[in-house]
């Protein structure tokens, strides 16, 4: 039954009924906890480098008709990633140079991942009774849904958040292609936005740059091979190659123009990689491998959990790998291709034996909830042949995913207390309230301006598209100089569980300053 129609039907059944009902929060919660609350936008400037305010004021730089062939400065390597992400968000900033606009994108193309999450999983369930197959996609959403990471990572502006969007949309479209019985002009259309979703992906994050054109090329050989004797259909992942090109071309005009440096030092960041690989023994890149899937339990879900926790996740995680691969119930295509993407994404990724935080882990973030899904579809739970093992497995696999989004909601909950509670911290909206409230012209001392923020700090942004006002930013506090202090800011717990957070009050205000006046999160000082 096609799930929109079973969407629409009216029922007493109480799986299907709770099945909706998992659906209607998930889709509610999504929009609330990104879209809606994206706008108190308070993020703009947050951990050790200022990227959304260097991001910011490239955005600005395009309507002046500086265009960027580069993307950000990997981590890895001497190379930058390429510049699609800032094609993504520029079209948002025709709202205005508000930096809530340029986050946006990221909120949406969140939310819109709910549904998608939702869709893929009732279609990878194809074997199961419909009322099943709906309970388990509502249980799949409502738990990526409450996921903090993804909440906290696509409600400010940063390329790396919008993978699992474009991840879902990516196998989608190859079910389409390998599965569907469509018209000629439809085929066609699917494999030219394979090319475009297969370029976005290769331009957020070196892991996707890496991982998704073998994946492209794997999936491309698989479709020829089914199709051999019809030779024009041989012919149809040259389309998507081509509109690939085509929306890389800011890059090769800018790689023209380089000598195609950038180009190179991608290259021999692959060969360099590949080279200090072979000192690994087969185990050592065999426990990387595993050790970065068992991460994700502390890293997203059970994030800040007790060690006790931390143990259980990870034989979670473990367990619904095991059962989900090997009980599979389900489309063999989508399974294939996400199995075949995330083993690439693993190799890819033994390859690096630094920390790994978890923006790096996104093409693998809905990954447990996939198996674990599996895993359930494995048991049917209306046979009487079920043995005391099933039923205490199925227990405790429900039992699993209740304690993940109860500490995932425990950390929203948090996070959003730093939005609309009495302790809040700044958003961008009130710091340009506060500037505009300043004498024109006013020096403005920061003591944390260091390194990339003497060129990108949020201030200097915001006075420059905003207020203004011709504002000095300087980190010496002279006298008549004047000082926002922020009451509260997010805490971040521990680097290797980034981003798990907690809302704490600031350090008081040292200096000989007046207070001018205060605001419900900032206050206002002159120095003497």
């Amino acid at each position: 039954m096609r799930l929109k129609k079973l969407l629409l039907t009216h029922t007493a059944n109480p799986t299907e009924l709770a099945g909706k009902i998992l659906i209607l929060l998930a889709i509610g919660f999504g929009f609330f906890s990104r879209v809606v609350s994206v706008f108190q936008y308070n993020t703009f400037d947050v951990g050790f480098s200022p990227d959304q305010v260097r991001d910011a004021n490239i955005y600005m730089q395009m309507w002046q008709g500086v265009w960027p062939s580069l993307g950000p400065a990997s981590s890895i390597g001497g190379f930058n990633t390429l510049p699609l992400y800032y094609y993504l968000v520029f079209p948002f900033t025709i709202f205005g140079p508000e930096p809530v606009f340029q986050a946006l994108p990221n909120a949406l193309f969140s939310f819109l991942s709910i549904p998608l999450l939702i869709y893929l999983v009732y279609q990878l369930l194809e074997n199961l009774p419909p009322t099943k197959r709906l309970f388990l996609a509502g249980l799949a959403g409502f738990w990526y849904s409450s996921l903090f990471v993804d909440i906290y990572l696509n409600t400010y502006e940063w390329n790396p958040s919008p993978i699992p969007f474009f991840l879902i949309c990516f196998a989608l479209l190859y079910q389409f292609q390998l599965e569907g019985n469509a018209s000629t002009k439809l085929q066609i259309l699917s494999w030219a936005a394979y090319g475009v979703v297969l370029a976005i992906l290769a331009s957020l994050h070196s892991s996707t740059m890496f991982v998704m054109p073998v994946v492209f090329i794997a999936s491309s050989i698989l479709f020829i091979a089914k199709n051999r004797k019809r030779s024009r259909q041989c012919l149809w992942p040259l389309i998507s190659v081509i509109s690939a090109i085509v929306c890389l071309l800011p890059y090769w005009k800018g790689e023209v123009s380089r000598g195609w440096v950038n180009t190179k030092e991608i290259l021999l960041t692959v060969f360099n990689s590949n080279r200090e690989v072979q000192a690994y023994t087969p185990w050592e890149k065999i426990g990387r491998i595993l050790f970065n899937y068992a991460e994700l339990g502390r890293q997203a879900y059970v994030l800040n959990a007790s060690w006790l926790f931390t143990i259980i996740a990870i034989t979670f995680l473990f367990l619904v790998l095991i059962l989900g691969s090997f009980k599979l119930k389900g489309n063999k295509t989508i399974f294939v291709f996400l199995a075949f993407t995330w083993l690439v994404y693993f190799y890819a990724a033994s390859n690096h034996t630094g920390v790994y935080p978890i923006h790096f882990k996104m093409p693998i973030l809905f990954s447990p909830i996939i198996f674990t899904v599996l895993s359930l579809a494995a048991f049917d739970t209306n046979s009487q042949s079920k043995t005391l093992v099933d039923n205490i497995t199925i227990f405790s696999l429900l039992l699993g995913i209740v304690v993940s989004i109860g500490i995932n909601l425990n950390m929203d909950y948090e996070y959003m207390s730093g939005k609309y509670g009495a302790n809040r911290v700044i958003t961008t909206q009130e710091m340009v309230e506060v500037l505009n409230q300043l004498p024109a012209g006013s020096t403005i001392c920061d003591r944390n301006i260091r390194g990339w923020r003497k060129v990108n700090h949020p201030y200097r942004y915001l006075d420059k598209y905003i207020t203004k006002r011709s504002f000095k930013i300087t980190a010496e506090c002279q006298p008549g100089s004047y000082a926002l202090h922020s009451k509260f800011y997010y805490q971040f717990l521990e680097d290797n569980l980034w981003p798990a957070l907690k809302v704490a009050p600031t350090k008081p205000f040292s200096g000989n300053a007046t207070l001018l006046w205060e605001t419900p999160t900032t206050s206002v000082y002159r120095f003497q």
